[in-house]
C-alpha cells in the first residue's frame, strides 16, 4: 500500500482512538458509531492517496457495519432469535484491534479483514445458526479463525 507517511500516522492515530473509545463503550450502537469512523478514515485518505487496499478495506469495513446495524435494528424491532454471541463486543474489538496492528501488511490486513465479515455474519440469520452448529469458531479461545 502507498500512502504518505503523514496519512500513515493518521490511519494509526485515528485507529487507536477509534479503538480506545469502542473499549470504553458499553452500548453496541456506541461501539459501532466508533467503529464507523474506521471506514470514514479511510475513505477520506483514498481520496487523497488513492489505494486499491483502502478502497477494499473500506468497503469491507462499511458492509460489516451495515450487517450488524441490520441485526441491531431487527433485535430493536423485536425479531430476536438470532442473537448476539455473549463475546461478540470482546470478539470485535479483538478483531479490530487486530486489523489496526497488522494494516500495513497485506497478509495480515487480509486475515484481519476476514475475521470481521465471518464475526459479522454471525449475526445474521444464517450465520447464527450456523454458529449454533459448531461450524465457525471464531468465539473459541484460539487465535486462529479455522475453516471445517
Amino acid at each position: 500500500m502507498r500512502i504518505s507517511k503523514e496519512n500513515k500516522k493518521l490511519l494509526k492515530d485515528e485507529f487507536a482512538f477509534i479503538i480506545d473509545k469502542m473499549k470504553s463503550s458499553e452500548d453496541p450502537d456506541e461501539m459501532l458509531y466508533y467503529y464507523s469512523g474506521i471506514y470514514g478514515m479511510l475513505k477520506r485518505i483514498f481520496n487523497i492517496d488513492f489505494s486499491h487496499e483502502l478502497v477494499f478495506s473500506h468497503f469491507v469495513i462499511e458492509k460489516t457495519h451495515q450487517t450488524i446495524i441490520e441485526r441491531l435494528g431487527a433485535m430493536k424491532a423485536g425479531q430476536g432469535i438470532a442473537t448476539f454471541n455473549k463475546d461478540f463486543g470482546p470478539k470485535f474489538i479483538e478483531c479490530t484491534e487486530e486489523l489496526m496492528d497488522g494494516f500495513f501488511d497485506s497478509k495480515q490486513r487480509m486475515k484481519s479483514l476476514n475475521k470481521i465479515v465471518v464475526l459479522s455474519f454471525t449475526t445474521t440469520g444464517n450465520g447464527y445458526y450456523l454458529n449454533q452448529k459448531g461450524m465457525i469458531d471464531i468465539f473459541s479461545d484460539k487465535k486462529q479463525l479455522k475453516e471445517k
